[in-house]
């Protein structure tokens, strides 16, 4: 995202130094604008389906306005038809935030391929989850304007990540989260080092490729045992025509508290605050007077369910019955 954002800079000639994200995503994200050497501008989501808020991006985008992220957050799709037309308006480009969405079908198109720039991950808890590295894709003016960065072997990368897989069961969670691993945290860190992705990680993606759509496919039916039984009141309200992910299956608990027995489970919170209520991101805003209630109400309601490989079809009813009990629906 930061080379991206550099090039796109780089590029520009308007004088633009603002990126709009959603208000409620990834602190990386917003620490990547940072990085750039850029200002985060935010726009508010809709908490019923994560869509944005129309008036809200609206309101955001503006002649100071360098690119606009969207994205599809847990690998739930969301149309790309509610920014195009503000983008067209400013004569600004699209990144879309796929880093939760590889694999991810709206309409048939595959997530990460409708902006004019797809972002990707391939970290812990991602569609293709091997620890590290990432994938650009986009207009190649632009592209052929990040520098191709050095790579390390890995060999540490892939001993955590092995370490990662092997302690997923979800009675090791609490072994897995004390070890210098850093799961389980949101940090804000626009000092963060970039670096190509480690050779030994690029080998391991490939042969990680081919299992890819099985995982994925595992991840819709554990979400499809949480949907049979979960409040749909409760839960996102989907695009026709997406195919998700679900790298987590987000409910809406209406409450920040995890009990201790569905933490043991794994079921987490998601992202602390708004990135607008953060008070260390606050400071990199462009636009803090931009209100964000949507975010708000997403940050302090929503809770997250594990969807990953460890997880079969009885711990996950186990789960749902455990929201059944704590939250009554």
């Amino acid at each position: 995202m930061t080379l991206l954002l550099r090039a796109l800079k780089t590029a520009d000639t308007s004088n633009r130094d603002e990126v709009l994200i959603p208000a409620y995503t990834c602190y990386s994200v917003a620490a990547s604008v940072v990085k750039a050497g850029l200002k985060i501008s935010v726009y508010d989501l809709d908490p019923q389906t994560l869509r944005p808020d129309r008036d809200s991006l609206k309101n955001a985008a503006g002649n100071k306005t360098l690119a606009i992220v969207y994205q599809h957050l847990f690998g739930i799709p969301q149309p790309r038809e509610d920014f195009h037309d503000i983008a067209v308006e400013h004569g600004i480009p699209l990144i879309e935030d796929a880093a939760q969405g590889l694999g991810g079908l709206l309409n048939g198109k595959q997530l990460g391929t409708m902006g004019d720039f797809g972002i990707f991950s391939f970290g812990r808890g991602k569609p293709l989850p091997i620890g590290a590295g990432g994938a650009l894709t986009g207009r190649k003016d632009i592209l052929d304007a990040v520098p191709i960065m050095s790579s390390a072997k890995g060999v540490r990368r892939l001993v955590t990540s092995v370490a990662v897989q092997a302690l997923s069961y979800p009675f090791l969670y609490g072994i897995m989260e004390k070890l210098p691993l850093g799961l389980g945290k949101t940090v804000f860190d626009p000092g963060f080092t970039i670096s190509g992705m480690p050779s030994m990680m690029k080998i391991l993606s490939k042969s990680s490729l081919a299992g890819m759509e099985s995982l994925n496919a595992h991840r819709r039916t554990i979400a499809g045992i949480y949907q049979a039984r979960l409040d749909s009141a409760r839960r996102v309200k989907e695009h026709a025509g997406s195919l998700p992910v679900y790298t987590r299956f987000p409910f809406f608990a209406e409450s920040k508290l995890v009990s201790s027995q569905l933490y043991r489970l794994g079921v987490r919170r998601m992202y602390p605050e708004a990135i607008s209520e953060e008070p260390v991101i606050r400071t990199y805003l462009a636009n803090s007077d931009q209100p964000a209630p949507g975010a708000k109400q997403i940050a302090e309601s929503l809770v997250t369910l594990p969807t990953h490989s460890r997880i079969t079809p009885p711990i996950a009813r186990i789960i749902a019955a455990g929201l059944q009990e704590e939250y009554h629906c």
